[in-house]
């Protein structure tokens, strides 16, 4: 297997204090509420200029290594924070890929935003993919917590496991076998629950990207239907439609998203994507998952999208993914290819959170 020089669960945990250390003008450990089923601590980091003001500013929250098989993400969410900080802290210019940013454009994302990184979501799943056979498995997707509702098999897909249309069955499994497999109830999980909590206690979060793989894309909301901006009564929220969800090509149900969201969407993805391609001219697409990879339900990115709709006391959050290409587990040369071209990427989700304008 093509595992050789990527980061194993304690390397991530390292890298995180060695941020924190050296970098500890701009940076701030977090511990997760929720240890693993396992007991692993899961550990993520924030960088912001710490402001004497104390100005409110947006946030935006980077996860990676939600599935377990998936080994490049942490280890590019960790190679990004360090350059970034490495950037500011010596007042210089930072290339990433095919493009250089200056050090204003450095100082505006540390400065103007609240980075949240949570680079390795499910450590047990990585170390169970990173353990030779018989006793690991390097395609193992889910988490390792034994079901309360399944005793057949081991996991949940944590990427299933949000509270949206949790009930719907689109794209999720009630068969613990499965690699889609939900869970017993919505936020059953540690893994899950640790990302709320990040949520649920830094309000100012505007912008949520999950980092995944394969398929090398830029996904948004919504992915339970196809996009409608005409009707709003035509919602996730509404039970009139339960049970037409999901079908491709219908006119019986398609999901409301306001146009101007849509439009902000869609111009994300294109800055993303065009800052990936200066590197190797690699084409990500963008567009809605249901477009781009199907209907599915109960995932990150239309969850933390969908959390102002039903509680219009929370602030809105694009949420978002960002799927690598170059397979679950490249050659490590690929897999640094592929983290010095995304990169660019990851900076242009930043700049962008950057000049949002909270209250």
């Amino acid at each position: 297997m093509p595992l050789t020089g990527y980061l194993t669960e304690p390397d991530i945990r390292g890298a995180l204090r060695y941020i924190t250390n050296q970098y500890a003008q701009l940076t701030d450990l977090i511990k997760l509420p929720e240890t693993s089923f396992e007991g692993r601590p899961v550990l993520g980091i924030k960088i912001s200029f710490r402001d004497p003001r104390n100005l409110l500013k947006p946030g935006l929250l980077f996860i990676g290594g939600v599935h377990a098989r998936e080994l490049v993400p942490p280890d590019l969410l960790l190679s990004f924070a360090v350059k970034l900080c490495q950037a500011f802290m010596r007042g210089g210019s930072l290339k990433l890929g095919g493009k250089t940013y200056s050090f204003m454009e450095v100082q505006r994302v540390v400065h103007g935003l609240d980075l949240f990184v949570l680079p390795m979501v499910n450590p047990d799943g990585r170390v169970f993919v990173q353990t030779p056979a018989p006793t690991g498995d390097a395609w193992w997707r889910k988490n390792r917590r034994p079901n309360a509702c399944s005793v057949e098999c081991t996991g949940v897909d944590i990427n299933r496991n949000y509270d949206f249309l949790f009930l719907s069955g689109i794209g999720t499994s009630t068969d613990s076998c499965s690699d889609v497999f939900k869970g017993c109830a919505p936020f059953s999980e540690s893994e899950t629950r640790n990302v709320l909590y990040l949520l649920d206690n830094h309000p100012n979060i505007v912008r949520f990207v999950d980092i995944h793989s394969p398929y090398q894309m830029i996904l948004c909301p919504w992915g339970d239907d196809d996009n409608q901006t005409t009707d709003p009564s035509m919602n996730f929220m509404n039970p009139q439609y339960d049970g037409l969800r999901g079908e491709r090509g219908d006119t019986l149900y398609k999901e409301y998203i306001p146009a101007a969201d849509r439009e902000k969407f869609a111009a994300i993805g294109a800055r993303v994507s065009a800052a990936i391609a200066t590197m190797r001219g690699t084409p990500y697409p963008s567009g809605p998952s249901a477009e781009l990879i199907g209907f599915l339900t109960a995932n990150g990115l239309q969850y933390t999208y969908s959390r102002h709709f039903v509680d219009p006391q929370k602030r809105k959050v694009l949420g978002m993914s960002l799927e690598l290409g170059g397979g679950f587990q490249p050659d490590y040369q690929e897999a640094l290819n592929i983290i010095s071209e995304v990169s660019a990427g990851l900076m242009e989700f930043c700049l962008e959170a950057a000049s949002v304008r909270i209250e």
